[in-house]
């Protein structure tokens, strides 16, 4: 049975597009590190040369990062936790000021927060102070604070995962596309 691919397109000339490649292209690379079986990089002298403006160059060894993966030192489902955390954060650093207030933008704020705090829902002793919802995911804004059940527990790979983020960020995109066709 072959599984359905569904692709995420968004739009080159809007906000996400050049930060959803990056974070693509990052995903596609991590069978290359995390999964023996594939030949690419096996060899410890083959390496991959990164130019600093202020820096001499830096040089990443996918062999090096290879073995970590393999002694366990580092792992996929954290890498895919970082990325979308720095995919999370950037993304609504873009499009904070068509923050409105709404539901998803809420939701979508939450989400951000976690990113910043490493992956954890963190609630000061008002929050969550709105209503935020996302496609029957919530936020209980009764239960505030410490009080939240989501409170010091994991944003991915435990509430969202990498398809929901990117949905998410199709839904804001065309958001605040909405918005701004509505303003002119």
């Amino acid at each position: 049975m072959q599984a359905e691919v569904q692709s995420h397109e968004f739009n080159k000339n809007l906000y996400f597009y050049d930060l959803v490649s990056s974070f693509s292209i990052s995903l596609c690379g991590c069978p290359v590190i995390f999964e023996p079986d594939v030949e690419i990089y096996k060899a410890a002298n083959q390496l991959i040369s990164f130019p600093g403006a202020y820096s001499k160059a830096k040089h990443l060894a996918p062999f090096q990062l290879r073995e970590q993966a393999l002694k366990g030192d580092i792992n996929k489902s954290k890498h895919i936790a970082s990325c979308c955390m720095m995919l999370a954060n950037t993304a609504y650093e873009s499009v904070k000021q068509y923050n409105d207030g709404s539901e998803i933008f809420e939701f979508f704020r939450h989400i951000r927060n976690a990113s910043s705090h490493l992956n954890v829902f963190q609630f000061n002793h008002k929050e969550p102070a709105n209503p935020a919802k996302w496609r029957g995911a919530v936020f209980d804004q009764s239960l505030k604070g410490e009080n939240n059940p989501l409170h010091g527990k994991p944003c991915f790979g435990h509430f969202i995962g990498v398809a929901d983020l990117l949905d998410l960020l199709m839904d804001i995109e065309r958001k605040v596309v909405t918005q701004i066709k509505d303003k002119s």
